[in-house]
């Protein structure tokens, strides 16, 4: 983690003036209010004429014996007119947004700065933070521990609308003790990054520096012009590394871009898939993070291919050996389910509706082995099937299927030298149309009546508990998906397809996972799945009648 140290080269493009050029202009102003003239050398004037170094607050006392009449004062300094507004003056810069943007990241807790203008403190608040400010002696008492602020302000020569400034060389010479225990705790325990301050009148800052014994994290010194020997002896001293930059502008937004740039490289998959959902969250209402949402969801999409591609493929004696590989994909797929699962219940958009398409195309036509045993070959097309169920799971929970409406309209997948719809392509009958499987499978089930579906429907449990909690609610749902997916299987393959979930007990009489889904009749001939609304009840009822032949007594449903 590191702190950064800013000096009044961060403000210098927003026309602020440095608390050194504030006490010379207030020089001035004292001089004509005795009908005096400073001339050129206010300071020498003030020594002359006053007496002593220049004190600010004798200085503002004179000047302004009130608050309002300080505020007054004070405030064309460094707020800005209506004009200078307009002009993008005294307004923060880009330096000022690029370190907040830092900071709202997490990259930056810390910021010691000299200037006393609130230009920071108003970046930090537009980013969405707020910020802890430390700026005398009493705030460093009371102020709450850095580890536990979202980000702390120390403002070592004060606040400009304070009594209290350091200015002068004497002022500058040494800090209050709770002051110094602050710094201290910052240079020990946190890296440097130092950008706009020369290290040569802040003498009591110089020491701080100097005399932390820690050398365990790295400082970086970003400078325009040649360091000062003062600098050059803390460059030394720290083993800081000297960066030649154009201005703090420039180099503050570089280091943002590149430090955002580097977090996404490293960060391609999430590791933890809450912190996935909470990202996925996070992005989907935000136009402006429709690259980071793209990344997110391709980057899980990618990372599952890379751990499913080059699997063997060898015959297998042991029927364990197909339910190990299926918990193998089940297990790779886990986070992407999720996250499309989550992205249909909660998007709203046919732009993210695309982005969910090409998530299940990229898998979906991902290259495959097609040699070895014939039950392992066929079923690399699982992951695919799982990530269309959990896609539809995500959006029948919402009662908005055109996410799976468009992908199993969309998508074709090449087997050999003919395109197959995806329904087809990645039924359940062709991931697991082989009798090993099904023998496999049966051995973990209490029935023999097609044991797919109770498979995926225990993998899909977890995926469905934030949206669909109620075991009841998640077999509902998924039974609607299960009925999509076989009759946009039957629809081209003369009414045939995997027949649906069954169990030994009384059917639901209160509900139709066919009634469900012709209620979207409009979606679903829109997507290109069926002709019309008429093409879609004729394969329900023919796929009805298929369902006679099969083995078994599948009394689920009423369809």
């Amino acid at each position: 983690m590191f702190a950064l140290l800013l000096g009044s080269g961060i403000s210098v493009s927003a026309g602020v003036p440095s608390g050194w050029g504030v006490m010379v202009e207030l020089i001035r102003r004292l001089a004509v209010l005795r009908q005096q003239e400073a001339g050129d050398d206010p300071v020498a004037w003030y020594r002359e004429q006053v007496g002593g170094e220049p004190d600010y607050s004798t200085i503002i006392e004179e000047l302004a014996p009130s608050q309002a009449d300080r505020l007054s004062l004070l405030s064309e300094f460094f707020e800005p007119t209506p004009q200078e507004q307009e002009d993008g003056l005294k307004v923060p810069t880009r330096a000022h947004h690029a370190i907040a943007q830092l900071v709202a990241a997490g990259y930056v807790r810390v910021i010691i700065t000299t200037n006393l203008d609130r230009l920071l403190e108003t970046a930090l608040v537009e980013a969405g933070v707020n910020p802890s400010v430390i700026s005398s002696p009493q705030h460093a008492d009371g102020a709450v521990p850095m580890v536990h602020s979202p980000c702390t302000i120390i403002k070592v020569h004060g606040d400009y609308l304070s009594t209290d400034l350091r200015n002068t060389v004497e002022e500058l010479a040494g800090y209050d003790e709770p002051i110094n225990r602050l710094l201290d705790a910052v240079f020990d325990q946190y890296g440097l990054v130092v950008c706009g301050w020369s290290g040569t009148w802040d003498t009591a800052l110089r020491e701080r520096i100097l005399s932390s014994p820690n050398r365990r994290f790295a400082a970086y010194w970003l400078h325009r012009d040649a360091p000062t020997p003062h600098a050059q002896q803390i460059i030394g001293n720290r083993g800081a590394i000297a960066v030649q930059i154009q201005d703090a502008d420039t180099a503050m937004g570089e280091l943002a871009e590149m430090v955002q740039a580097l977090s996404d490289a490293a960060d391609q998959r999430p590791l933890d898939t809450a912190v996935a959902i909470a990202r996925l969250k996070r992005h989907l209402p935000d136009p402006t993070q429709r690259i980071r949402l793209h990344d997110l969801v391709t980057s899980e999409t990618d990372a599952v291919i890379d751990q499913i591609s080059d699997l063997p493929m060898g015959r297998q004696s042991d029927l364990g050996a197909y339910l190990d590989r299926m918990a193998v994909y089940e297990q790779a797929a886990a986070g992407l389910m999720k996250l499309l699962a989550t992205g249909a219940f909660f998007s709203d958009t046919a732009e993210h509706d695309q982005l969910w398409v090409g998530c299940i195309g990229r898998l979906a036509t991902r290259p495959r082995s097609g040699a070895g045993d014939k039950c392992l070959v066929d079923m690399q097309r699982y992951p695919t099937l799982l990530a269309i169920y959990a896609l539809g799971v995500g959006a029948f929970a919402v009662d908005r299927i055109d996410p799976i409406a468009r992908a199993l309209g969309e998508i074709m997948v090449r087997e050999h030298t003919r395109l197959e719809p995806l329904a087809v392509a990645a039924s359940e009958w062709e991931a697991f149309g082989n009798e090993p499987v099904y023998r496999a499978l049966g051995q973990d089930s209490m029935r023999r009546n097609n044991p797919v579906p109770d498979r995926l429907l225990g993998v899909l449990r977890p995926v469905m508990s934030d949206i669909a909690p109620h075991p009841e609610q998640q077999e509902d749902i998924f039974d609607q998906v299960a009925y999509l997916m076989a009759i946009a299987h039957a629809a081209h393959n003369s009414g045939e397809a995997p027949p649906p979930r069954v169990y030994s007990g009384v059917a639901a009489t209160d509900f139709s996972p066919r009634t469900a889904v012709e209620r979207h009749a409009q979606t679903l001939v829109a997507a290109g799945l069926f002709d019309s609304y008429d093409h879609l009840t004729q394969t329900g009822d023919t796929y009805r009648e298929h369902l006679g032949s099969y083995r078994g007594i599948f009394h689920r449903f009423r369809i």
